[in-house]
C-alpha cells in the first residue's frame, strides 16, 4: 500500500506513528512466514496492509482491547494468510509436490496463529476466530459448489468470506461498529477487484457466479447481458461506499486516505464500459 499523504505538523507526525507501526506488524508476520525450504519452493504469501490497518484502527478505538494487542492481530493475519494459501491448491497448476508444498505452507501458517493464541491465553478470541473459520468455509463451501440463489446472499456470503476474521476481533474487543465497516471496506474491495477483472479479461469468479444466478441458462452472456451484471456490481459497490461514508467511526488519516482512495480508482473505465457495452 504505497501512498503519499501531504497534510501538516501534527497529522503527519500522526500519520507516521501509524506507518510505522504498520510496517512494524507486517515486518514481525513476514519474520514468522519465512521458511527457507518453502520459499525456494513456493512463493511467499503477501501481507494485507489493508487488513492490518482496520485491526490498528479498531484497536485505537476499542473498549475492552486485549492485554497483548499485536499478538492478536498478528495471529489473525496468520489465520487468514493460512485460508487464502490452502484457497491456491486448487487454483494452482502444476505438479503434485508443489500443490503438496502449498498444502503444507497453509498448514504451518495455521499452526504458527494456533502457537500465538494458545500463549496468549484469550479462550474468548480462540474460540471467536473458530467461530469465523467454520463461517468462511461453510461461505467457500456454498460459493463452490454453486449453492447461492440469489444475488443479494452472493455478496453476503463474499463479504462473510472476506471480513469474518476481522468482525470477530472487533466483537472480542467491544467494537462491533468496527466488524460492520470492515466488512464493507473488504467487500467494495473484493468488489472493485473482481470488476476490473471482468471488464479487462471478461473473466471473473464473482461475476461468474453473478451470471449463473442471473442467466441460469445462458452458455455465453450478451453484451446486454454483461452490461447488466456490470450495473449489478456498481449497485452493490455504491451500497458499500455509502455504508463506509456514513459511519461514525473516530478513523485516522490514513484509513481516510486508503477509503478515498478505495471509492475512486477504477470506476470512471467501468462506467465508460457500461456505457459502451
Amino acid at each position: 500500500m504505497a501512498v503519499r499523504i501531504f497534510f501538516g505538523g501534527t497529522r503527519v507526525r500522526r500519520v507516521n506513528d501509524i506507518m510505522v507501526k504498520l510496517a512494524s506488524l507486517k515486518e514481525q508476520i513476514e519474520r514468522l512466514l519465512d521458511h527457507p525450504y518453502l520459499r525456494a519452493h513456493v512463493p511467499a504469501p503477501a501481507v494485507d496492509e489493508d487488513r492490518l490497518l482496520l485491526s490498528l484502527s479498531m484497536m485505537t478505538d476499542a473498549p475492552a482491547a486485549p492485554n497483548e494487542p499485536d499478538r492478536c492481530i498478528i495471529a489473525m493475519m496468520l489465520m487468514q494468510i493460512a485460508l487464502d494459501t490452502h484457497d491456491q491448491v486448487t487454483d494452482r497448476g502444476g505438479d503434485l509436490r508443489t500443490r503438496q508444498l502449498v498444502v503444507l505452507a497453509g498448514d504451518l501458517y495455521s499452526g504458527l496463529y494456533y502457537d500465538l493464541l494458545a500463549r496468549s491465553g484469550d479462550v474468548a478470541l480462540i474460540r471467536l476466530f473458530a467461530e469465523a473459520v467454520r463461517e468462511i468455509n461453510e461461505q467457500k463451501v456454498r460459493l463452490y459448489e454453486k449453492k447461492v440463489e440469489r444475488i443479494e446472499t452472493l455478496f453476503a456470503a463474499v463479504g462473510t468470506i472476506e471480513s469474518a476474521l476481522l468482525a470477530k476481533l472487533a466483537e472480542r474487543i467491544g467494537a462491533p461498529q468496527w466488524g460492520g465497516f470492515s466488512g464493507h471496506y473488504l467487500l467494495l474491495r473484493r468488489l472493485l477487484l473482481e470488476q476490473e477483472a471482468f471488464v479487462r479479461t471478461g473473466s471473473s469468479m464473482l461475476f461468474e457466479q453473478m451470471a449463473h444466478i442471473a442467466f441460469p441458462w445462458a452458455k455465453g452472456l450478451t453484451k446486454e447481458q454483461k452490461r447488466h451484471l456490470l450495473r449489478l456490481g456498481e449497485r452493490y459497490i455504491d451500497h458499500c461506499k455509502e455504508a463506509l461514508l456514513a459511519a461514525n467511526l473516530p478513523m485516522n488519516d490514513l484509513l481516510r486516505f486508503r477509503m478515498a482512495e478505495l471509492a475512486g480508482g477504477f470506476q470512471a473505465i467501468v462506467k465508460k464500459s457500461v456505457e459502451e457495452g
